[in-house]
């Protein structure tokens, strides 16, 4: 039996754990209203030892009414006493995308491969039963997120391994599309997201029934962060992470979908936005592209006060365009 899911190229793609639900999501067009009325907040954690610095601020990423989620771990697949391949391939045979995590040495694709050891978030989105071989989705050794294939050995390796290599994150998820999901662009949830990012309010505390609030800098106020870490990353105090600028281009980026699909639906002023919109895109855009120029030129090339100047026209620019759409959206959606 062979069985190949689609995937799309997901509309943010910075960090697995948000790239795969979006690029399973994005396979049916209808649930771009859901992406767009969410992926607005921000966060930036002060935490050194913190794996995740900067990035969209989402209570639970794998929650969408586009997605059927089936929540599993590696104690429980180790207690039902359930082989990881053959769980696979009946996941994958059923329509289930398994986003799980497999030991980077074992996995042909990866950076990691016959080098090093160490946990890394994998999606399998496909299984061929003649070869043995499952198809993945994920970042590869050229930092490019496509698919590839790895035998069913190598996954079972690679997530046995696990038992023995540091691994924080147990979890063995399984996604498949909803198709009787229904969701309709979302304004009013649109236009507080856009409030609570211009108040830089802490949105994690909506959900303190389920968890403690984290304590990050929120909304507008990641700006300083990100700058307090470009002028160390400047002044050589800090490695360079990508991350930051990859992240702050791709919520641009999203702020212009979403601007573009408000002037879609309600006309008006929102093409002005829209406009504005694309410009922030594109100044985050080429700040990214900066510094990864300079760290394939190993820091020869510029990258200092300028660009970190800059992100103080991207927050004004933003404010305003944000405080517009809040008035613009008061007026036309009750």
């Amino acid at each position: 039996m062979r069985t190949q899911l689609p995937v799309s190229e997901p509309l943010a793609g910075g960090y697995h754990f948000y790239a795969f639900p979006l690029a399973i999501m994005g396979t049916d067009e209808r649930a771009k209203d859901w992406i767009l009325s969410n992926y607005i907040h921000l966060a930036h954690d002060p935490d050194p030892e913190t794996s995740v610095p900067f990035c969209f601020y989402l209570y639970d990423y794998a929650i969408s009414p586009w997605l059927d989620v089936v929540r599993n771990t590696r104690d429980w697949l180790r207690a039902m006493g359930t082989d990881p391949v053959e769980f696979c391939r009946a996941a994958v045979h059923a329509g289930y995308y398994v986003y799980l995590n497999l030991d980077d040495y074992f996995i042909p694709s990866r950076p990691g491969h016959q080098v090093r050891h160490g946990s890394h978030d994998l999606l399998i989105c496909g299984a061929d039963d003649e070869r043995s071989v499952f198809t993945s989705f994920g970042y590869t050794k050229n930092d490019v997120m496509r698919r590839a294939e790895l035998t069913f050995d190598e996954l079972r390796q690679g997530y046995l391994s696990l038992d023995t290599v540091p691994n924080d994150c147990p979890q063995v998820y399984l996604y498949r599309p909803d198709k009787d999901a229904d969701y309709t662009f979302n304004f009013s949830l649109v236009r507080r997201s856009f409030e609570d990012y211009l108040d830089a309010a802490n949105v994690s505390e909506q959900f303190d029934m389920f968890r403690v609030p984290w304590e990050r800098s929120y909304g507008i106020a990641c700006y300083p962060p990100l700058q307090r870490y470009l002028t160390d990353y400047t002044e050589g105090n800090t490695e360079g992470d990508i991350r930051y600028l990859h992240i702050l281009w791709e919520h641009k980026r999203l702020m212009t979908l979403r601007t573009e699909r408000m002037a879609e639906l309600l006309g008006g002023d929102f093409a002005v936005l829209a406009d504005e919109a694309r410009g922030l895109e594109k100044q985050a855009f080429r700040l990214r592209n900066k510094m990864f120029f300079r760290e394939a030129a190993g820091r020869a090339s510029e990258f200092g006060g300028a660009e970190i100047e800059q992100l103080d026209h991207m927050r004004s620019t933003e404010q305003r365009l944000l405080e517009q759409a809040v008035a613009r959206l008061r007026a036309a959606v009750r």
